[in-house]
């Protein structure tokens, strides 16, 4: 979700599901939605005209959002309903009163001192355990222009835009990160309990349908095919192979490890990327999916690029670390490096992690905090 999604961080967490249209759109959320594919139905394959967004229940969510902000309708349950049908979320008319009357807190943003212990205070550390889900407002002071996000992760989401950790992309990170957070009022509601299903979604997508919040470029939360989205594909050489498919550049550049500038250039000058793969906008008939997970094609990857760059010096630092669940087996993590493992376990899982920490349980092979670390 644009303005809602985590952090850019380049791990991955995967319960091992084979690929299919069906999972796609998924990928790029931090949500559980209990995709469960069934490999033995025939009409499998046949599903993906509504996946990718040719028609379906994503294309439907986004013209009704429009066709509602263009109406000026004050949102009912039933709407929003219909909109976040896409991802299974239904509410009632109790549970939106009871998220409408949640109250709103305004944060310093003068101060940052004073912005980082008021977001402490009220959402706990980003590095708890337990992170705070909620939504966020920001106002610019001299326009009144508004941007609504939310986030499972709340505490982390506002420390990234005080930090700028993520890219200057829309209209409000541009505007933020010139004009400084400073020139901004921020007013954030927490959702705590326990609620059944994403509340902040819930929530988001309400106040996504009023217009005066101008900042936000895409009006239906998780942008999972968004109006603004561009389809990007990755075949084999000669395109009769789909490994993997996103409407989010961003999920090659996560997911699997392709830098930002390296993807662009195979796509523009129709090259191929590691001398096997190539990038295509269009959807190739005839194509077969391939059943790789997510997982197996980062590792495959990784392996490739090692024997492709053999010539390059590798360091340390760029060793692909695999965490695996002791408990959970299917509950796997990959990292890039060092640095994002480290971090992960710091923010994640609140671990006092260090890379020689790591390091030393990585050689002996013991479990580290319930995981196996180890060498990919």
């Amino acid at each position: 979700m644009l303005g809602a999604m985590n952090s850019n961080r380049m791990y991955i967490i995967i319960k091992r599901q084979r690929f299919s249209f069906e999972n796609i759109r998924y990928f790029q959320s931090d949500s559980n939605n209990g995709v469960n594919p069934s490999n033995k139905n025939p009409n499998e394959k046949n599903k993906w005209k509504s996946i990718i967004g040719k028609k379906g229940l994503q294309e439907l969510a986004h013209k009704i959002a429009n066709s509602v902000i263009k109406e000026n309708k004050v949102p009912t349950v039933e709407i929003i309903n219909k909109i976040l049908s896409y991802c299974n979320i239904k509410v009632t008319d109790k549970e939106l009163i009871n998220l409408l009357n949640l109250p709103k807190y305004i944060i310093n943003t003068k101060v940052s001192k004073e912005m980082i212990k008021e977001i402490k205070d009220l959402l706990e550390m980003q590095s708890s355990k337990k992170q705070v889900p909620g939504i966020y407002i920001f106002t610019h002071s001299k326009t009144g222009s508004k941007y609504v996000g939310s986030s499972s992760q709340l505490a982390i989401r506002l420390h990234n835009y005080i930090s700028k950790k993520d890219r200057p992309e829309g209209k409000l990170r541009p505007l933020l990160y010139k004009e400084g957070i400073n020139n901004f009022t921020l007013e954030v509601i927490p959702i705590k309990g326990n609620w059944e299903y994403r509340a902040e979604l819930v929530l988001e997508q309400y106040y996504l349908l009023n217009p005066i919040f101008n900042l936000n470029k895409v009006k239906v939360v998780n942008n999972p095919c968004g109006s603004n989205a561009k389809s990007l594909y990755m075949y084999n050489r000669d395109k009769s192979i789909l490994y993997y498919y996103s409407t989010q550049q961003k999920d090659f550049i996560q997911n699997l490890n392709i830098h930002f500038e390296t993807l662009k250039k195979h796509l523009n000058n129709g090259t191929y990327y590691l001398g096997k793969y190539s990038f295509s906008r269009e959807l190739i008939n005839g194509s077969n999916i391939s059943d790789i997970t997510l997982l197996d094609l980062a590792l495959k990857l990784q392996e490739e690029r090692i024997k492709y760059n053999k010539n390059k010096p590798i360091k340390s630092d760029s060793k692909t670390i695999l965490l695996r669940s002791v408990n959970d087996p299917q509950d796997v993590k990959l990292f890039y490096g060092f640095k994002q493992c480290v971090r992960f376990l710091k923010e994640n899982k609140g671990l006092p992690s260090t890379k020689e920490t790591l390091l030393k349980y990585i050689v002996n092979g013991k479990p580290y905090h319930g995981y196996i670390c180890k060498f990919v």
